[in-house]
């Protein structure tokens, strides 16, 4: 009996100073933080710890891992999207085309302008030198809103929140910069090319960052109607371009211009307008296609990169093809709840609003974000998914991250970041020596005191999520077998 007792007394030693390990964390996040997290054994299923697993949280980028794990179920990694210009041959009569042409997109996100000058370039081949009719974009894969519910406006007119529209040229992005001609410039110069049909005026001041703290001034933005925007507020000085990414506001406008500019280009004059069409039309013949790279090479930009115009693509994308009808926000949320249903993954609980993370309406919890990571690795043969994940201190969104710099963690922390004002996730694998480790970890309401930031008290004996991220992960490196 007593060596019995001395075991069960050992056992519960070890559990609750284990336990203790991870309690011994909490408090190198500041204040208010909330947090979740799950440890899980790779190999036997048991959980190593966890806290606040159940409780819903702001996801962010690790959302994209519901995504990518529906796209590989639903669409398969051969999948190519698939962008088409059709009319028929037989209205080609010398040199002209008699009718509308259609430029079918489908909201690939790696269409260029190139890729479109590539299209066009086959009616010239085909001896078209006049359109005597309409030029018709049609947008009917997608329809409803081009950005998800629950997105921060004041983040609309940057790049990484490119609408996600059937319609997407040159990743919806276009870039620029402001520089200064001279050293005591008072204004700043804004460049944009101009093969780029947009409309940018600025009206920033130069100021010294005492000004800059003084007036409470920053770089804003104006986003106005047909892709015309103002820069506006200060700058400090510096000696190279500060580069500038604006995201297409009305893509339909940017398609148009562009296509306008490639026909005159080759020569080809147009009778009548570029319109746009939103239903579906059938029956043409298809004179010219683009196909993007496959679904797997997408999930690999889309996971290492955290590319959210990719995410919220696909998003739309299986939410057309599972329900047969125009994807948006709406139904590809129901479809993946749907398609990760069927492999007995229940996300029931949870609210998904986008693909990417960008929504703050998102909902998630780690523990319904474990189900997936272990039917991800549980199935990577199958998938090969966990591929696509960054890997710390090589590459990806893990290259550089500070809470898993160092040689213990390289090559061994496998994940899925996810950030964005007041919110820290990862989730993935760590390699170590008793075997592998899936884990989940949320921090919401993360803000770090300015009193911290601006103290004298060192910079590595301050509460900050890097902290404690590298502490959570020496925890899950070294701790003993259960």
């Amino acid at each position: 009996m007593l060596p019995r007792l001395l075991f069960v007394f050992s056992l519960l030693y070890s559990i609750n100073s284990v336990a203790s390990d991870w309690q011994a964390l909490h408090p190198l996040l500041p204040k208010g933080t909330q947090f979740s997290y799950m440890v899980v054994d790779a190999k036997k299923g048991s959980v190593l710890a966890e806290h606040q697993q159940e409780t819903l949280r702001t996801p962010a980028s690790i959302q994209k891992l519901l995504t990518a794990t529906a796209a590989k179920l639903h669409l398969g990694g051969d999948f190519q999207y698939q962008t088409l210009l059709t009319g028929s041959k037989k209205r080609i009569k010398n040199h002209h085309y008699q009718g509308d042409l259609r430029l079918n997109f489908v909201g690939d996100p790696t269409l260029k302008r190139s890729d479109i000058s590539k299209l066009l370039v086959t009616l010239k081949k085909l001896g078209i030198k006049k359109i005597n009719g309409d030029f018709i974009i049609n947008d009917a894969q997608f329809n409803g809103y081009q950005w998800s519910n629950g997105q921060a406006w004041n983040d609309l007119g940057v790049c990484y929140t490119a609408p996600s529209n059937a319609i997407i040229v040159n990743n919806n992005c276009v870039l620029g910069n402001l520089s200064l001609k001279s050293k005591d410039a008072k204004k700043a110069t804004i460049y944009i090319p101009d093969y780029e049909p947009v409309t940018i005026s600025a009206d920033v001041d130069v100021v010294t960052k005492e000004q800059r703290e003084m007036q409470f001034c920053a770089l804003e933005v104006t986003r106005n109607s047909q892709n015309s925007y103002h820069l506006w507020g200060c700058m400090v000085p510096r000696n190279r371009p500060f580069g500038l990414a604006f995201a297409v506001n009305d893509p339909f406008q940017y398609a148009s211009k562009i296509i306008e500019d490639e026909l005159q280009k080759l020569g080809i004059s147009l009778t009548g307008t570029v319109r746009l069409e939103s239903e579906k039309h059938e029956g043409d013949e298809v004179l010219a296609s683009y196909q993007s790279p496959t679904l797997d090479k997408l999930l690999t930009v889309m996971m290492k990169e955290s590319d959210n115009l990719i995410a919220d693509s696909l998003f739309k994308t299986l939410g057309a093809s599972y329900f047969q009808r125009a994807g948006n926000f709406r139904n590809g949320g129901q479809a993946i709840k749907a398609i990760l249903a069927e492999q007995g993954v229940d996300l029931e609980n949870s609210y998904l609003a986008d693909g990417s993370g960008l929504s703050r309406h998102n909902l998630m919890s780690a523990e319904l974000f474990m189900s997936v990571l272990q039917f991800v690795y549980k199935n990577d043969k199958q998938f090969e998914l966990l591929s696509s994940f960054s890997i710390a201190g090589i590459d990806g969104t893990l290259k550089y991250h500070k809470g898993v710099r160092g040689k213990q963690f390289k090559g061994k922390v496998i994940a899925k970041t996810g950030s964005m004002k007041g919110v820290a996730n990862l989730l993935g694998v760590v390699k170590t020596d008793q075997g592998d480790r899936l884990f989940v970890l949320i921090l919401n309401g993360y803000n770090k005191p300015q009193s911290l930031l601006n103290s004298d008290v060192a910079r590595d004996e301050k509460a900050s999520k890097y902290r404690f991220e590298n502490a959570f992960f020496e925890t899950i490196l070294h701790s003993p077998i259960q």
